[in-house]
């Protein structure tokens, strides 16, 4: 927190599931509106002004098919799925245990993460006409937050 308690700095190691692997993660946030009296100098609400993120935890490989998906992560995350809706396993994760995958277009899929059967997260991926660029909105079903990334392709 900085001394004029407007700017919050986090710095976040994660430990992936099954995986000799850490994600380094720092989130810089902005203070938007002023903080609860008497409270914890970290309550409040926050913009997230700015990510950065280890390779290992910005690195994914998509693999498709004429009607399915492989997905995988350098830290052990990966599951191969087809674009039917049904739920299919997810291995390496801590966050979700599941996924289901629907063709929306022919440059978009949407990807519906589940633990124990409860939807976590429900994410967009739509693919650039060029094949260059791959943008994901995602959706956290828990806290309702809304996130967007454009991915490059290496």
């Amino acid at each position: 927190m900085s001394d004029d308690g407007n700017t919050l700095t986090m710095k976040i190691t994660s430990h992936p599931e099954n995986s000799d692997q850490t994600v380094s993660v720092e989130v810089t946030c902005t203070r938007v509106g002023k903080a609860p009296a008497g409270a914890n100098g970290t309550s409040g609400s926050w913009r997230v002004n700015k990510v950065q993120e280890s390779d290992n935890g910005l690195t994914t490989t998509y693999r498709g098919s004429a009607d399915g998906l492989t997905m995988s992560e350098p830290t052990g995350e990966s599951y191969t799925a087809q674009l039917d809706g049904k739920d299919y396993p997810v291995k390496g994760s801590y966050t979700y245990n599941s996924v289901a995958l629907r063709r929306i277009s022919a440059n978009t899929i949407e990807e519906t993460h589940k633990r124990d059967g409860k939807v976590i997260s429900i994410s967009k991926m739509t693919v650039a006409p060029d094949g260059k660029k791959m943008t994901v909105v995602s959706t956290n079903k828990l806290t309702a937050a809304t996130s967007t990334y454009v991915a490059e392709k290496q």
